[in-house]
């Protein structure tokens, strides 16, 4: 019986340890899956921060306890990423406080990042701004969000900060480069303003895309929103649409065209030019727009009809005139002659009904021998046909026709061309030349005469005078130049009468005796005794001789 209750508690005993041994055996194997277990979360954990700390923004998180559990811990954990420790250069590295973080800002930036963070905090709302850090160009986006848990237990706060200085810098670029553009196209906005006639633009359905002011003024609308969105045409005085029309044919012949309109403005018909050119549009060769623009030819009009009612009167004036005259155009081509310039060449009418050009004028008098000789007539040709490159001025020259006839020409600028006038002078030149031989034998008549002569015209202006008369009185040859009166002339004696009291009264009454024909003497003041005669002959000339006694 003792035997038997020995053998139960030892069984007993046996079956108690293996059981603590199963026990325990299965509670290491607990043990260690939980310890496995943690060692993954913790590796995750990691993991997960390695993660956060890669990332190219910093954070700040506000951790709070955890409601569910009870959580012991009472105060909110700060934590500050090793990032944004970096990012905000932040003395204290990941240990920094959120003052610290703010403090990283200016004043201003300072304290509303402080109000977005209290309004997370507190109503757990959202926000986003751009900051800019102390003492640099250094730009940062903060924005804070709120973290929850599946079960809506709260985590935490996280204010996340990126730094966006290259963005800032680029974007900036782009705004200054966009006031750029703003400020030219306002530059030639104004400019297109300025200008005192309308100027379009048109897209490739040649509708209208801007206009200036002046446009504007033309159609009578109230601003250049209104003309875009009616698409307010240029009309002329029958309603059509000049300017469009004109638009029309440039996109199909892809080259400027013009057209002239008439159209009542301000209670006036004026006389205007529409011009329109192509452009391709976004460089597109398929797509073709215009700009277009008006220029008020009015005045232009009347002036042309003005010019050429006193160009007709002008040319029937030199169509009457004795001189020949000749009008050939910018182009060289005959445009008008009188019958003086037909005679004296010769020329036939059925050359001149051809409209020659001026070298086919110089050719043909050149065959019929008129032409005057010419050593090289191919630079003859290039020097005669230069006055129509820009002749600004009358040039003048004489022509020696073969036939012993001398003519003048005269090449003046003309609106059309160049005038050509020519004019025979041989006559003129030949009683010229005869008068300057009778000049110089009367020249020479009174170098002979031992007596002092003086020969005034009827101008009483000097026309001769002798040696004798220089010797006489002292005179020096360059005072003489110029033809002086003969007042000027009685004032050089002047030197010699020292003795008169009143010159002026003795000049007049020597005049007076050379103007009454009467002969006179005049005594000098070195005794020398004159004796003067006068003689006005029938043409008013007038000559003196003085003989010394």
């Amino acid at each position: 019986m003792i035997d038997e209750l020995l053998i139960n508690i030892v069984l007993l005993s046996v079956l108690v340890e293996l059981t603590l041994i199963a026990i325990i055996v299965v509670m290491q194997i607990s043990i260690y899956k939980h310890k496995k277990k943690i060692y993954f979360i913790k590796r995750d954990r990691e993991r997960c921060n390695e993660l956060l700390y890669s990332a190219k923004d910093g954070y700040f998180c506000f951790v709070y306890p955890d409601q569910k559990v009870k959580d012991p811990q009472k105060d909110v954990l700060e934590r500050c990423s090793r990032r944004l420790s970096v990012m905000l250069n932040l003395k204290n590295g990941t240990a920094s406080s959120f003052e610290e973080v703010a403090d990283s800002f200016y004043k201003t930036d300072s304290g509303l990042l402080k109000k977005y963070v209290n309004l997370l905090q507190q109503e757990g709302k959202a926000f986003e701004d751009i900051f800019a850090v102390k003492g640099g160009e250094q730009f940062v986006c903060i924005y804070g969000n709120r973290v929850n848990g599946i079960d809506n237990n709260l985590y935490c706060d996280v204010i996340w900060f990126r730094d966006i200085s290259k963005q800032a810098k680029e974007i900036q670029s782009l705004e200054d480069d966009k006031q750029k553009i703003q400020n030219n196209y306002k530059l030639l906005e104004n400019m297109l303003d300025g200008i005192n006639y309308p100027i379009w633009l048109r897209n490739e359905n040649l509708e209208l895309l801007a206009v200036n002011k002046k446009y504007v003024e033309y159609t009578g609308a109230a601003n250049k929103q209104e003309v875009l969105q009616k698409d307010l045409e240029l009309t002329n005085n029958k309603g059509e649409k000049v300017a469009k029309r004109v638009a029309t044919e440039v996109q199909k012949s892809k080259r400027a065209h013009k057209k002239a309109f008439n159209m009542v403005y301000k209670n006036r018909l004026y006389n205007f030019e529409v011009h329109e050119s192509p452009y391709f549009v976004e460089d597109m060769l398929d797509k073709i727009g215009s700009v277009g623009y008006i220029k008020d030819n009015t005045e232009l009009e009347k002036l042309k009809r003005s010019f050429k009612i006193n160009q007709n009167n002008h040319l029937e004036i030199l169509s009457s005139l004795g001189t020949a005259f000749a009008i050939f155009d910018v182009n060289g081509k005959l445009f008008f002659y009188n019958t003086a310039f037909k005679d004296l060449w010769k020329l036939e009418n059925e050359f001149l009904d051809k409209a020659p050009d001026y070298l086919q004028f110089i050719e043909n008098i050149r065959e019929r021998k008129i032409l005057p000789p010419v050593s090289d007539f191919k630079v003859f040709k290039e020097e005669e046909t230069s006055v129509f490159n820009g002749l600004l001025e009358t040039k003048e020259d004489l022509l020696y026709l073969p036939d012993g006839r001398t003519i003048r020409r005269f090449r003046t600028p003309h609106p059309n061309g160049v005038i050509f006038a020519f004019e025979d002078v041989s006559d003129r030149l030949a009683t010229m030349r005869r008068l300057n031989e009778l000049t110089s034998i009367q020249q020479g008549i009174l170098e002979n005469l031992n007596d002092a002569v003086v020969i005034f015209g009827a101008n009483q202006r000097l026309k001769f005078y002798n040696s004798a008369y220089l010797k006489l009185w002292g005179l020096d040859e360059n005072k003489m130049q110029d033809e002086p009166k003969m007042e000027q002339i009685i004032l050089y004696q002047e030197p010699f009468f020292k003795n008169i009291e009143d010159w002026n009264i003795f000049s007049k009454k020597i005049t007076a005796n050379i103007m009454g024909s009467r002969k006179f003497n005049l005594l000098r003041d070195d005794n020398t005794n004159i004796a003067v005669s006068a003689k006005i002959f029938y043409d008013g000339s007038i000559m003196i001789t003085y003989t010394v006694k």
